[in-house]
């Protein structure tokens, strides 16, 4: 530590190895993009870098996610405008993670179903709900990151709590068990046996795919688990000679990655309730599948 006027300096090195998981996971909830969280976390720890830390900062780990949460909210800002005319479902960008047994850094809330509840609250809402479930940050430093009262923190992560309380996933589902249904659905669909698939399909099943309007498809959820399982058929026929489907840990649960040589094409998100598929996320938007495209290619 070196401390220069009003600022210390210290090791940015140890620093971003000790705090950079929680950044990103922060980020990545506030934004559900999983490219642009990244981006912040880098850019927060060169400003760190080259300004240092001021003399009357007594948090590092508060301090670095109050950095993390403006930048969010600058973000936020400068993209409302492209995000309101986006096209077609919106989705979050899928990631890659660990097994679903280690459950590290509150993979409940990576789930793609739980990330569209959080995009739903408020801008305000979703940060101070993030802050406190996933940071475990107390009212004060809370206060502190987003510049509320504590008064005002308790009464929003309240309101928060409830938002997401009236649809909140039930449990993690067993991840054994949902391997299985999994390898079903796959089954059904390269069979072509449409009376399997209907019987792993919840009856209100909810199918959306986020394309951009960038690939075919449909830009408005299909509902219902006979209009699922025929969208599904028909379009399964498209899939190009020579795909690859792998079951993969996404966003903390077993998903689908559909790849063609190096290039990932598709990424299937499951959400299920009572031994069957309650709701199924289809990330299709190039844009959307650089991330997790990097990580596989890292593997």
């Amino acid at each position: 530590m070196v401390k220069n006027g009003g600022m210390v300096h210290i090791d940015s090195t140890t620093l971003f190895q000790t705090h950079k998981d929680l950044l990103f996971a922060i980020a990545y909830r506030m934004l559900g993009t999983a490219n642009d969280a990244e981006d912040i976390v880098q850019d927060t720890f060169v400003d760190v870098q080259q300004a240092g830390f001021r003399r009357d900062v007594k948090d590092e780990k508060a301090y670095l996610c109050k950095i993390v949460y403006n930048k969010c909210k600058d973000y936020m800002s400068k993209t409302a405008r492209a995000r309101s005319a986006y096209r077609g479902p919106w989705l979050p960008e899928p990631m890659l993670t660990e097994d679903p047994a280690e459950r590290v850094l509150f993979q409940e809330s990576l789930a793609t179903a739980y990330l569209i509840l959080l995009l739903q609250l408020s801008e305000t809402e979703r940060s101070i709900f993030v802050l406190r479930q996933v940071g475990s940050f107390n009212y004060a430093e809370i206060s502190y990151i987003v510049e509320k009262s504590e008064a005002n923190c308790r009464q929003i992560y309240r309101r928060a709590k409830q938002s997401i309380g009236q649809i909140e996933l039930r449990s993690m589902p067993d991840p054994t068990r949902t391997r299985l249904l999994i390898e079903q659905f796959v089954y059904a669909l390269q069979n072509g046996d449409i009376a399997k698939l209907m019987e792993l399909l919840a009856d209100d099943i909810v199918f959306a795919a986020d394309s951009g309007g960038q690939v075919p498809g449909s830009l408005v959820p299909v509902r219902t688990a006979e209009r699922t399982a025929r969208f599904l058929m028909k379009t399964s026929g498209f899939v190009p000679t020579g795909m690859i489907t792998e079951i993969e840990q996404v966003n903390g649960q077993w998903g689908l990655v559909l790849s063609l040589g190096a290039d990932i094409l598709y990424v299937f998100s499951f959400q299920l309730h009572n031994d069957r598929i309650q709701a199924i996320y289809a990330t299709v938007n190039p844009d959307k599948l650089i991330y997790i495209r990097r990580q596989k290619n890292r593997v």
